[in-house]
């Protein structure tokens, strides 16, 4: 198994097990979703019986693949809550280790914008005083034909920020 990648599906299933396991941990009822077309990966709920829908994003790389702007073409579209990064290493001595990074969807809309927007400037897309809207994202991204990604050093703030779902879920 040295140096070996887990395939994509496992990866992701993983990934969706791995943070309802967390999240059980921490007294919250957790499930994960199921089938091909689901726009949910986990459903979590505590005291106040509210459900909150969290997107998963699994990788064994330094970048996640969000498709935000592919996604979300307004502010206004339906979007999960929370968005869990889980990053998962095969360490030296064949075993897994996994680091979460825990967003709101608000929080990973603007580090999206911020990465988009640096990389249309590099491309001459935009000037560097030119202000993008939303909906601009959107436009760039998808005339662009490419898919949104974070970089672990983008998020890495929000690693094990698990009380911002446990607050949620007990309000």
């Amino acid at each position: 198994m040295k140096n070996s990648k887990v395939n994509k599906y496992y990866l992701s299933l993983a990934g969706e097990y791995r943070v309802a396991s967390e999240l059980l941990k921490r007294n919250l009822n957790a499930t994960v979703t199921f089938g091909n077309a689901k726009s949910t990966d986990v459903i979590a709920y505590g005291s106040n019986r509210k459900a909150k829908v969290i997107e998963v994003k699994t990788s064994q790389k330094k970048k996640f693949v969000t498709g935000f702007y592919n996604k979300y073409k307004t502010a206004h579209d339906e979007h999960p809550d929370f968005w869990i990064l889980v990053q998962v290493r095969i360490d030296s001595d064949c075993s897994f280790s996994e680091r979460f990074f825990i967003l709101t969807h608000a929080e990973l809309s603007v580090i999206q914008a911020k990465r988009n927007r640096a990389y249309r400037i590099r491309c001459g897309d935009v000037t560097e005083d030119q202000c993008l809207s939303w909906e601009d994202h959107y436009r760039l991204t998808t005339e662009a034909h490419g898919v949104d990604n974070v970089l672990v050093t983008d998020v890495e703030r929000f690693e094990d920020k698990w009380d911002k779902i446990v607050k949620a879920c007990n309000r």
